[in-house]
């Protein structure tokens, strides 16, 4: 079977599942050079403010912020496509990958992973096993995980108090399934409740978190402490809502999406809640800022993990 994807989450549940998919979408891992499907209509370098202000004003205007590529689709002649349902800011719309199946001889199965809450993704991932014929492997994954998440140390008590950001330039608290990912890694969540959506706050509405999680949507840690940085050398309000509290940069890979990485990530929250030392400095770094009050510029502190 031919299977193409145009979401990170099928990519990544593709390849756990044993399946190596014909075509990607521009944001899924792809080190073996793979055809990309898509393109973001939204160009690389800019500052997270400017991308949301531009995100905000193609939906005013009904625009999309993806394209799909349908000359390299057809040439691939995938047998499954798989796509996702949840999320507009992330990956093509329904809508948006129907318009490029009118174009297509022969069109594939569609799979939508319509995930929203932890346990949608087992459900998506049996679902994504039967489609394949490898429904006996999706289900072995499924208990596999479900058996790391239940030996999972107790929580402490009592629980930190915790606010999970997904984007810095303005402030979005997490939503969907990281309530839970939070709960089950022994926080108190300070965010929107689970399955709910991503919620935009201002600064001065941030809750009083005793531990801040920074997870850019997109970002992997080192881009996440250069967004930091150059929010903070701007005079940003992140400086002043951390003091006191302890802060974490994290690699957003196992929150952004649902797939296997999700599991991962409760492990690894769970120890930074309990100050566990051992951590990957590819996935999880202490954040402290230093000297903010006055909101002058911070230079960013070279050869320094995980300090701004």
């Amino acid at each position: 079977m031919r299977v193409a994807s145009l979401v990170p989450s099928g990519t990544l549940m593709l390849r756990a599942l044993g399946v190596e998919p014909v075509g990607v979408s521009h944001s899924c891992p792809n080190p073996q050079g793979l055809p990309v499907l898509t393109e973001s209509l939204i160009p690389e370098g800019l500052s997270q403010e400017e991308i949301d202000r531009r995100v905000r004003e193609a939906y005013r205007q009904g625009l999309s912020l993806y394209q799909v590529r349908g000359e390299v689709l057809s040439a691939l002649a995938p047998d499954l496509l798989v796509t996702q349902g949840v999320c507009e800011v992330c990956a093509p719309t329904p809508k948006e990958v129907g318009l490029a199946l009118d174009f297509l001889a022969r069109a594939p199965r569609v799979l939508e992973l319509r995930g929203r809450r932890l346990g949608d993704l087992f459900q998506d991932l049996e679902a994504l096993g039967r489609a394949l014929g490898r429904e006996g492997e999706a289900l072995a994954l499924a208990e596999a995980l479900k058996g790391r998440l239940a030996a999972l140390p107790p929580p402490p008590s009592p629980r930190p108090r915790v606010v999970f950001l997904e984007w810095l330039d303005p402030p979005y608290l997490g939503g969907h399934w990281v309530p839970e990912v939070v709960a089950l890694a022994g926080g108190a969540y300070l965010g929107p409740g689970p399955g709910e959506a991503s919620r935009r706050v201002s600064p001065k509405e941030l809750p009083e978190a005793e531990v801040v999680l920074l997870a850019f949507c997109g970002y992997g840690l080192g881009e996440a402490r250069e967004a930091v940085a150059r929010h903070l050398a701007r005079g940003g309000w992140l400086g002043e809502y951390l003091e006191g509290r302890r802060a974490y940069l994290l690699d957003a890979a196992p929150f952004q999406a649902l797939t296997p990485l999700t599991v991962e990530g409760v492990g690894l929250l769970a120890r930074l809640l309990r100050g566990e030392g051992g951590l990957d400095p590819g996935s999880a770094a202490p954040l402290e800022v230093k000297g903010v009050r006055d909101h002058e510029p911070h230079p960013r502190a070279a050869g320094v993990p995980g300090e701004v």
